[in-house]
């Protein structure tokens, strides 16, 4: 149909209905239901036409009977104005003029004329050629009409879309140019009309024009890239789809072209970022890419391959420079390595040096996969990676694992390494399950301490571990820790709650039963490494210290020696105020003796006087008898237990030993009482001998000092659950130079002096978990000397 209005549009232009169906809100197509039922393209109104057309084959046939023509004339003068009203009006009216028109004739020129009763047969025949003349000619008119209205249909459609429509005729001359056209290429329909295309386009081919042409021709199809020049002057890439009859050689061609512009330049930004990211990705790997024709020996390398070979960018590289390169060492094998990639074909792998100008040395992976280039040469396409960083690392790598090993194997401590994994994954369960506390839980799940135990396994000890449990490194003796830890699970416990609440390392003195039943005292010492080839690791460190602990004891039995020598010592400086002290309740009893005779020698004995009398003797008596006690306890060689005291009779029961020294002296004694009076954990004669060691060093530093005004001030507080102790006197003070030393052994101002009776008071008090301080007191004159001791309730 529409190729009979333009045949360059049959073989690419769809019909009609294909359209319609495709685009919503356009005019429906002219078709025959349309024209049949009345529709006409005229400005007048339906039965305006009709009037009009009726009268016009009216006026036409009696202007030609006016006028004298004859039948044929006016038949012919009646169909002309059949064709004028069937260009505008539709087939139905079309049809009813031509018959309108019959009957004119047959009116006015057939015999009887004036009257419709045709009586020839001659006449009959003629006015029937008349009907199916007109009749065709209507009928040919409409066929026209409507294959235009279907081109014009058709030609709007393709104006709506954005694609460029051109069709061009056998020369190359544009026939048709759309809307998209216009827009893309700048041209308007008029100007582009006529115009060779690729002329007025600028196109630039992918190949030659007539190679396209002949495939075109070939296969009906062609597509491929064109870049047009827009009347701008701007290039324009599209996708261009050509296509033709093949069965017409003289047919047109319909090209469609789609703008890809911002889509290659955005490809084009790709590949951009793309190159730039993958330099970047090799220059961060340390990792070049190369390509190598074997047949014409050519390299294409990459940025960083001429970084890795150190080659200037603008240098071409070739195989001989390469095997410059390589470490004499590793020549051959390269060299091999090449000849069995050429002949055999295949891809290859290895590790090499390369040893650089300065002599540096490089070491470097090279993979590569053997394929074909376009030419059809054999071409290995790889990577080259610069692996002297990994190299070193790994030689670094093994030179600690080296000097791990030697450390492990040769400390002089014991060092086990024990298999944690079991013990992770049951902490992890017990988290899972939201144990917080595993003291706790240990409370409430005794079995699970031995679970630890047997989770740990034991994975590796050196020659001194071997040597202090007992065991024989050929033997491979992996003993349970359950026996291990049986004489202290204590601490063992207290270890595996360090572990779970995450702390690095746990320490402590205890006791180990060896591998042959022996119990040795350690410094047990552990650290997690963490996981090492799929092991958790524990390394567990144990130091024998047993010589350690027996030299404390002796230690600790000299010091209660010392600390007993130093008492009789202090015992006998206080001699004078042992014997007036004990001299006055033998004096009370003495007198009340003497008084209760002579109350029972009166002539009337009063006994209520003599029964007072000796109650006053057995008080006195009683009074003697604690002091003696007391200085039988200060000299005897063992300390008494530790018990509940209170510090402020502990100091008041010293000051009473002191009191005759200090009243010979001339120093005046004050006793500031803490009024809570707070108990402390002690031992009553170690803290008597610390508070009277305290007092006679400073009444031997005034005397010496010959100072005037001699006091002597203690005073006792509480405070954040400690009992706090300061001693103050009027002396002349501390030496600054003196301060760091004053409780070192053997140190002393005193010219006779033994240096111990400040350190033992310094041993007494850490004992008990107290600490002592020396210093000048604030008010400017004296020393002054503090100690503090944890409450009961602490």
């Amino acid at each position: 149909m529409i190729e009979e209005l333009h045949p360059s549009l049959k073989a690419t232009v769809p019909p009609a209905r294909e359209y319609t169906s495709s685009f919503r809100g356009l005019p429906r197509r002219l078709t025959l239901s349309r024209l049949l039922a009345g529709q006409s393209h005229h400005p007048l109104s339906p039965p305006l036409f009709w009037i009009c057309g009726a009268g016009a084959l009216v006026l036409t046939s009696l202007l030609c009977l006016r006028l004298g023509l004859n039948y044929p004339t006016t038949a012919f003068a009646l169909l002309g104005v059949i064709a004028f009203f069937a260009l505008f009006g539709s087939l139905v009216a079309s049809i009813a003029f031509s018959a309108g028109a019959m009957a004119c004739l047959g009116y006015v020129f057939v015999e009887p004329t004036f009257s419709f009763e045709v009586s020839n047969l001659h006449d009959l025949a003629a006015l029937a050629a008349f009907l199916l003349g007109s009749l065709f000619v209507t009928t040919l008119i409409w066929r026209v009409r409507m294959l235009g209205s279907l081109y014009r249909e058709q030609a709007q459609l393709l104006d709506l879309t954005s694609d460029a429509i051109i069709v061009r005729d056998p020369n190359d001359c544009i026939t048709f140019w759309n809307r998209g056209a216009e827009e893309l290429y700048g041209w308007k329909r008029a100007e582009a009309l006529g115009s060779i295309g690729h002329r007025l386009l600028g196109t630039e081919f992918p190949a030659p024009l007539e190679d396209i042409k002949q495939t075109l021709l070939r296969m009906g199809r062609w597509e491929g890239e064109l870049v047009h020049t827009t009347r701008s002057g701007t290039k324009v890439s599209v996708l261009s789809r050509w296509s033709t009859d093949r069965s017409e050689p003289t047919f047109g061609i319909l090209e469609s072209s789609t703008d890809v512009t911002q889509r290659r330049l955005a490809e084009e930004a790709i590949r951009q970022s793309e190159a730039v990211y993958l330099a970047e990705a090799q220059q961060l790997s340390n990792t070049g890419s190369f390509g190598w024709d074997v047949v014409t020996d050519e390299l294409i390398w990459s940025a960083e391959t001429f970084r890795i070979f150190e080659l200037a960018p603008t240098s071409i590289p070739t195989v001989d420079f390469v095997l410059e390169r390589i470490h004499p060492d590793d020549l051959d094998v390269i060299r091999n390595a090449f000849e069995d990639a050429k002949q055999e074909g295949r891809s290859f792998s290895l590790e090499h040096r390369l040893l650089m100008p300065n002599r540096t040395i490089k070491f470097v992976k090279v993979v590569t996969r053997a394929t074909s280039n376009q030419k059809g040469n054999l071409e290995f396409i790889g990577a080259v990676m610069d692996v002297s960083a990994q190299k070193r690392d790994h030689a670094e790598l093994q030179r600690s694992e080296l000097r791990y090993r030697h450390l492990f194997s040769r400390m002089p401590i014991a060092l086990r390494q024990l298999d944690a994994t079991q013990l992770v994954r049951l902490f992890k369960a017990l988290r899972q399950k939201g144990v917080t506390d595993l003291s706790k839980y240990f409370d409430e799940n005794p079995d699970f301490l031995t679970t630890c135990m047997d989770a740990l396994k034991f994975h590796e000890a050196n020659e001194h571990a071997v040597r202090l449990f007992g065991g024989h490194s050929s033997q491979g003796q992996k003993p349970s820790l359950v026996r291990t830890w049986q004489a202290r699970p204590d601490t063992f416990r207290r270890a595996m709650e360090s572990n779970f609440r995450g702390d690095p390392s746990f320490e402590e003195e205890t006791q180990m039963v060896t591998w042959d039943g022996r119990v040795i005292d350690v410094l047990f010492i552990t650290a997690r490494v963490g996981p090492i080839d799929d092991f958790e690791i524990s390394l567990v460190g144990t130091i024998d210290i047993s010589e350690r602990v027996r030299a404390q004891d002796a230690l600790r039995k000299l010091q209660t020696d010392f600390a007993h020598a130093a008492r009789v010592s202090i015992l006998g400086e206080l001699t004078a105020s042992i014997a007036h002290e004990i001299n006055q309740p033998l004096a009370a009893i003495s007198t009340n003796g003497g008084a209760g005779l002579r109350w029972l020698n009166r002539p009337a004995p009063d006994l209520a006087e003599v029964q007072l009398s000796i109650q006053r003797m057995v008080a006195s008596a009683a009074l003697a008898s604690d002091i003696v006690a007391r200085i039988r306890t200060m000299a005897a060689g063992k300390s008494t237990e530790r018990s509940l005291l209170c510090l402020d009779d502990v100091i008041a029961e010293a000051l009473i030993f002191l009191r005759h020294e200090s009243q010979s002296r001339g120093v005046s004694m004050a006793h500031h009482r803490d009024p809570s009076a707070v108990e402390v954990f002690g031992d009553r004669v170690q803290l008597q001998q610390v508070v009277v060691n305290l007092a006679m060093n400073s009444m031997q530093a005034m005397e010496d000092a010959q100072c005037t005004d001699r006091r002597i001030t203690i005073r006792t507080t509480h405070s954040s659950g400690r009992v706090h102790f300061s001693l103050v006197d009027s002396g002349p003070g501390i030496k600054p130079e003196h301060l760091d030393r004053l409780f070192e052994s053997f140190f002393t101002t005193k010219k006779d002096g033994m240096g111990m009776g400040l350190p033992i008071c310094k041993s007494i008090l850490e004992a008990h978990g107290g600490k002592i301080t020396a210093a000048n007191d604030d008010a400017g004159e004296g020393a002054k000397l503090c100690f503090s001791l944890a409450t009961a309730a602490e």
